[in-house]
């Protein structure tokens, strides 16, 4: 008998219906990549085999999970089974996430935060990202200047039908109220 512990792959559904979360029972990676195209997901091994399916539109990776955004047409009710063995059968076969170095996926033009940007970083990776990603999305801060705070939602959290009410409702008055005076208005920014 191996040692060795199999992935084991679930799936949930998000408040996106749109998108469908496929959880592993194991880390898939450090880092989160959103990937719209096959191109996109070069040095990625596995987010390139999921786009062999027709009626993948996006991949999103994050931690232990996989988000998967489908067209239309499609239910999830018909592929989902499909899509989370497939996910499982790749991984036990020893397909790789992602090929890259971590230098290689670095950026090189590092910017200077101001300390109300570190601290809005701060309260997103606390408060907000572990509820966001257990929505199998993720959020990025990309800026905070004259009170507007910029924000940049990913995988399931991009183009869902509550985006804007988780928002306003929560991101928004949660940063007002932690930041009194020092913010206007929460937006996001698709990329």
């Amino acid at each position: 008998m191996s040692d060795k512990i199999p992935f084991i792959i679930y799936s949930e559904s998000t408040p996106n219906p749109a998108v469908m979360k496929f959880v592993s029972n194991k880390m898939l990676t450090k880092k989160s990549k959103e990937c719209f195209n096959i191109n996109d997901a070069n040095g990625w091994p596995l987010l390139t085999s999921i786009f062999s399916f027709p009626f993948v539109k996006a991949v999103f990776i994050s931690n232990n999970y996989i988000s998967i955004n489908k067209h239309d047409p499609v239910e999830w009710f018909d592929i989902n089974n499909q899509i989370r063995i497939f996910i499982q059968e790749q991984l036990n076969t020893n397909v790789k996430v992602c090929v890259l170095s971590a230098i290689t996926e670095k950026s090189n033009n590092r910017i200077e935060k101001s300390k109300l940007a570190l601290d809005i970083e701060d309260v997103i990776r606390l408060n907000i990202r572990p509820s966001v990603q257990m929505d199998g999305g993720d959020i990025e801060l990309v800026s905070c200047e004259n009170g507007i705070v910029k924000l940049f939602l990913k995988g399931a959290c991009s183009g869902c039908p509550s985006s804007q009410m988780t928002l306003k409702n929560g991101i928004e008055v949660l940063l007002k109220e932690r930041f009194p005076n020092l913010i206007k208005e929460v937006v996001e920014i698709n990329t």
